[in-house]
């Protein structure tokens, strides 16, 4: 049985443990969290669906136990909200110490783990957690634009008048504002119009704000979306998943993470695809990139 190791008990550490158990991940959950009688909380209310999915285990744990060394992937979550007047670089600045003293209460991480990236922005901290932690590459990478994919998803397939499954398309870029819908990679959407093609980007970019103002947080979604990514990783499907990962020249692109599709196996990420994309969908894509590299600028500032 693999050993998932989730960094941060929260709403979406929880809902990413939940998503997981209901898809009856043949893993044991170790859920990792500072506040020891939260975590305890979150554990065993987690365990009371252990009946309804007998494959999947879930405990707590604590920063120095022996097992996390043994962990096959980590899942981190952990992190700080954007306080008031704070500077994206202050916050930043705070969720990279985060990040740091992750690394170093984990200790030694064996060659084949995996690491992935949930915290926000997803993009700087992939990129960021690629310099801290030393794993082979394609080992570390972010959830990117995976759950951003799926609001597309959904919005086709309610406005075609289609299942889910027979609708396809990519959310490319930054997991946020300079995101954007590639089109050239949606498929069984092909009557639609120029405006909707537009409301629905619109739709899909905003959405977050809609469920912030509401509710306070996103977690169901991200919660699936991850427990997808570690189904995909467990059986080895090598899916294409839009994740965060760091290019290397790829698309013209070079030293920063972002969301693009890629292979997804055991092994981890492989290249980033090599799609062509129409010369308008690239210039978003690099546009995006540049946007994402000077925010990392200020990070070191």
């Amino acid at each position: 049985m693999k050993k998932v190791a989730i960094i941060g008990a929260g709403n979406v550490g929880a809902h990413i443990a939940s998503a997981g158990i209901l898809k009856n991940l043949p893993v044991e959950f170790l859920l990792v969290d500072m506040n020891q009688q939260f975590e305890t909380a979150q554990v065993l209310d987690l365990k009371d669906s252990l009946l309804f999915s007998p494959k999947a285990k879930i405990r707590g744990v604590d920063f120095g136990d022996k097992i996390l060394s043994d962990a096959d992937i980590f899942v981190i979550t952990a992190g700080v909200a954007q306080k008031t007047n704070e500077s994206r670089c202050e916050l930043l600045g705070r969720n990279v110490e985060i990040l740091k003293s992750i690394k170093k209460s984990l200790g030694k991480l064996k060659r084949t783990a995996i690491i992935i990236m949930v915290t926000n922005p997803v993009d700087i901290m992939t990129q960021l957690a690629c310099k801290i932690f030393d794993l082979p590459e394609g080992h570390i990478f972010g959830s990117g634009t995976l759950l951003d994919s799926s609001r597309l998803r959904w919005r086709l397939a309610e406005r075609c008048k289609k299942n889910i499954t027979d609708v396809s398309g990519f959310v490319m870029g930054e997991h946020g504002d300079s995101e954007f819908v590639a089109w050239s990679t949606v498929g069984g959407a092909n009557t639609l119009l120029s405006a909707e093609k537009r409301q629905i980007e619109q739709a899909v970019m905003r959405e977050v704000y809609i469920i912030i103002e509401g509710k306070g947080a996103t977690y169901f979604g991200i919660g699936s979306a991850v427990a997808e990514i570690l189904d995909t990783i467990l059986s080895d499907e090598e899916k294409i998943l839009p994740l965060s990962v760091s290019l290397q020249g790829e698309f013209g692109i070079k030293g920063i993470a972002l969301g693009v599709p890629v292979r997804l196996g055991k092994n981890g990420v492989g290249k980033a695809e090599a799609l062509k994309l129409p010369a308008e969908e690239l210039q978003k894509l690099q546009e995006s990139a540049k946007k994402l590299k000077n925010l990392l600028k200020e990070v070191h500032c």
